[in-house]
């Protein structure tokens, strides 16, 4: 053994020692690693991965624990023993063995880290920066650099080596190499992380201008969670490739629409149908209403007709009560007083009328100068109640809507009976409820069940 393979291998195993010794005296501390970096990592997938691997099976052999520095000492006795008998080749062999396999070992993350910060920079946040990389890599140098150093210590004399570089069959090797290298480049370089469109370059989808191009294609996959982490023009790659495969059965035909036409063509039919349908709903709920208008016996001295509905069945009227300033009109007490009679309840400044939310209602107001006659026949319930208007204005509304039927306190201030007329929907038709509200002046809190409604069992 010569004395420079001596040096190199005395280097070795002082590092492999070294490493050890820094193993054995961490103490580890915490650090975050980013799930939300938008950018293209591999080596930090296949780093992880395949060392995990690895390691699964290097626990199980001793001359790869702490560091793989028995590993070292195993190939020095290797290839010393072996150059004492005379077969140096052989112990150079299998200390090259054990450097691969060192280097295989410990080398796959350090390499990995190297591609992420080659492809994009930003991939280091995924390794949890300079602190998450170091926490991983750092008991990996020790055994890189000792596989190094034993590599250096059996390499071929330069002599040797320009015989080899000179020879036909190691040229036609290298050429080979390079144009396999060359061509598995060609779809790697397609796999850069490229530019990711975000979510704060898209605007209102429901924009016709903005629903169309691909940007707009782009938008509706980050919207859906999907190819976040892929680069724009992979993303409109698969788009334009679903797009040349599109069938109308296949789904997708949203999210394929901006880029492509046969999809566009499809949402625009059924969009065309479903608002077909909607108008003929809404026809059909007009021609209800309008069958089911009301016939005064008296003369109205205003009459107000919408077909609305509301969020949770109830239509009210707040308005205010210099006598209770304090008063919640969330509160529900007054809802629960309505719900004893099941249509109507009143307190000053506050009116409460309760339909059922699921179904539209076909809503008319009457104002009369005078009590009108009561009228029950074809109603399913009648109640009449006595109201106060502190304010004047009396505006029936959803509450979560924010519109009704205006100007009903035709007098001002003062108080009036409101008389609520109801008629269920045709449940299995699915058409509307009916309301009838007659306002007029009256005094008296008292409440009249004309006709109760059905109670259900």
């Amino acid at each position: 053994m010569s004395t420079r393979s001596r040096l190199w291998w005395a280097v070795a195993l002082s590092i492999s020692g070294a490493g050890v010794g820094y193993a054995l005296s961490l103490d580890r501390s915490s650090f975050i690693i980013a799930s939300w970096v938008f950018s293209f990592c591999p080596g930090r997938e296949v780093g992880f991965q395949a060392t995990r691997l690895l390691w699964e099976a290097a626990q199980w052999v001793p001359p790869f624990w702490y560091g793989a520095a028995p590993l070292v000492v195993l190939a020095l006795g290797a290839h010393w023993l072996a150059t004492r008998r005379g077969r140096p080749r052989a112990g150079r062999v299998a200390a090259r063995v054990a450097a691969g396999a060192i280097l295989l070992l410990h080398g796959l993350g350090p390499a990995g880290l190297a591609v992420d910060l080659a492809l994009d920079r930003s991939c280091l946040e995924s390794w949890g920066g300079w602190e998450g990389a170091r926490f991983f890599l750092d008991t990996d140098v020790a055994p890189i650099v000792a596989a190094f150093c034993v590599l250096a210590a059996v390499r071929i004399p330069r002599h040797r080596v320009r015989r080899l570089l000179r020879s036909r069959p190691f040229r036609r090797w290298v050429a080979g190499v390079a144009v396999v290298g060359l061509l598995a480049q060609v779809p790697v370089a397609d796999l850069a992380a490229g530019p990711i469109t975000s979510l704060d370059r898209c605007g209102d989808p429901y924009r016709s201008g903005e629903r169309v191009g691909g940007l707009a294609f782009l938008c509706g996959l980050r919207r859906n969670g999907r190819f976040t982490v892929v680069g724009d023009h992979l993303a409109l790659a698969y788009g334009r490739a679903r797009c040349a495969a599109y069938r109308p059965s296949g789904g997708d035909s949203g999210l394929l629409a901006p880029i492509c036409p046969a999809a566009a063509a499809v949402v625009r039919r059924e969009a065309e149908r479903e608002a077909a349908e909607w108008r003929a709903e809404e026809a059909a709920a007009q021609r209800v209403c309008d069958r089911a208008r009301h016939r005064p016996r008296v003369r109205p001295l205003r009459v107000v007709r919408e077909r609305t509905r509301t969020d949770y069945g109830v239509l009210e009227s707040v308005e205010w009560n210099p006598a209770e300033p304090e008063y919640d009109p969330y509160d529900l007490g007054l809802l629960a007083k309505a719900q004893d009679n099941g249509l109507v309840a009143a307190r000053p400044g506050h009116l409460i009328v309760l339909s059922h939310s699921d179904f539209e209602i076909c809503l008319t107001a009457e104002t009369y100068r005078r009590r009108p006659p009561v009228e029950v026949k074809g109603w399913d319930s009648v109640v009449e109640v006595g109201y106060e208007s502190t304010s004047g204005s009396i505006e029936l509304m959803d509450p979560m809507a924010g519109e009704g039927l205006a100007g009903l306190a035709f007098r001002g201030k003062g108080h009036y009976r409101v008389r609520v007329h109801y008629r269920e929907p045709d449940y299995d038709a699915w058409t509307p409820q009916h309301l009838l509200i007659m306002i007029f002046p009256g005094r008296g809190e008292d409440v009249v069940e004309f006709r109760r409604p059905r109670r259900e069992s």
